[in-house]
């Protein structure tokens, strides 16, 4: 039966949805960091013509660094970049992410194989094995594939995709019909819905 799980639900048997909340909204920072980044290929591009159109720019193995107030933030590197004015797309191939908080530890890291970046909405198809680590909320999120939409702050994956949250004590959630919604901090499932949870005493 259809599940929902957030920061106003404790139900019998997804009690551990409401601490992997936080975690399934760490797969939305690969779409939302990249929002924030812009990628100069300079000199090192060059222009190939591809079966899906001719693509304004191609580099490989791109290494991406973001640094604020003096420090590294992020990391992004893909194995290639394609950029499409046209179609206002980047497309990265085997991408992978590390985010780093104040004291320069990792916070969130994560990969997919394939991820396709909206320049013009900033929204951002994620797809193949898409794994995403937080350290902050001990736990990961894996999917097939998510779709990011910007202007909502929502994440959401095809209805009939499985998604995973497993946290490092144990417990873990999975359903069909995924859902979050980044703002309000919650998530929900339209379609079955299973997990355990591991109690941890205080």
């Amino acid at each position: 039966m259809p599940g929902r799980a957030g920061k106003d639900r404790d139900g019998p048997g997804l009690s551990g949805a409401r601490a992997a909340t936080r975690s399934i909204l760490a797969a939305s920072c690969l779409a939302a960091l990249l929002a924030g980044c812009s990628i100069d290929y300079g000199e090192s591009a060059s222009e190939e013509k591809a079966a899906e159109g001719v693509p304004d720019t191609v580099a490989v193995d791109i290494l991406h660094r973001v640094h604020k107030d003096g420090r590294l933030s992020l990391e992004l590197s893909a194995s290639r970049a394609v950029s499409f004015s046209d179609k206002n797309q980047t497309v990265l191939s085997n991408a992978r992410f590390t985010a780093y908080d104040e004291k320069g530890q990792t916070s969130t890291d994560g990969r997919a194989r394939t991820v396709i970046f909206y320049t013009d909405t900033e929204n951002a198809e994620i797809s193949g094995g898409v794994q995403v680590h937080s350290a902050a909320e001990k736990g990961d999120v894996n999917a097939e594939s998510l779709y990011w939409e910007n202007k909502t702050r929502k994440l959401t994956a095809p209805p009939a995709e499985q998604v995973v949250i497993r946290k490092d004590d144990g417990s873990a959630l999975s359903g069909s019909g995924f859902s979050g919604d980044f703002s309000r901090r919650q998530i929900g499932f339209t379609g079955p819905v299973q997990g355990s949870y591991v109690y941890q005493p205080k």
